[in-house]
């Protein structure tokens, strides 16, 4: 019994949230769970404070208070939209990280994880990204990409959560793959019920299946 606050970002939580909730009421049918989306860098802060217990954070740093638990790299590709007529099979060929500065980009804003981690990526190849548009929602990011205003970089799962995955040509980007790396943080400031830790390892299958390597 109890409840659990859960941090995730918005492109985990498009994914996770409905088979995490389906599987946390089977299985702690007395416990309620609180989901809240938001930045990495905001769901750490509400760690600090209190706020969660617990949270799927991008890129997560060593900080003093949390407790941090590696769980996935996942890999991000290149979301454009499919030409008409365009037969899905074979998928083009890994782009190089450097030609992204071509492309016209369609991104979160900063602070946003991802967006900083590929402007990261790129500055070590010597190269920035072109960004077109900011706009803070995976959803309003496929539209817009849909519509032909530019490309996005998006988890593979994102995508095909998407209401027509479809309408999108994936693309690998780099070799290896870009990716970014996923982790299960908790502050060490709190108690740990029993509660907390079942709801802790049921996040860390649930990210594993539904997000990890395909």
């Amino acid at each position: 019994s109890g409840r659990v606050a859960l941090g995730l970002p918005p492109s985990v939580a498009r994914v996770l949230t409905v088979p995490l909730t389906r599987a946390f009421r089977a299985e702690l049918p007395l416990a309620q769970l609180s989901i809240r989306e938001g930045l990495s860098t905001e769901l750490s802060e509400s760690l600090l404070n209190g706020r969660l217990d617990i949270a799927v954070l991008y890129n997560a740093q060593s900080t003093e208070g949390l407790v941090r638990q590696a769980l996935i790299d996942e890999e991000l590709v290149l979301v454009q939209a499919r030409p008409p007529g365009l037969a899905e099979d074979p998928p083009p060929p890994p782009l190089p990280l450097s030609a992204l500065a071509a492309l016209p980009l369609v991104t979160p804003s900063r602070p946003n994880a991802i967006r900083m981690h590929i402007e990261a990526e790129m500055a070590r190849h010597n190269c920035q990204p072109h960004v077109v548009l900011e706009i803070d929602g995976v959803s309003a990011i496929l539209d817009l990409v849909a519509d032909g205003v530019g490309n996005a970089l998006l988890s593979r799962q994102a995508v095909a959560r998407s209401p027509q995955p479809s309408a999108y040509q994936l693309r690998r980007i780099g070799d290896p793959a870009l990716t970014i790396s996923l982790s299960l943080v908790s502050s060490d400031r709190r108690a740990n019920t029993p509660t907390q830790q079942h709801t802790t390892t049921l996040v860390a299958h649930m990210v594993r299946m539904h997000l990890g390597h395909r």
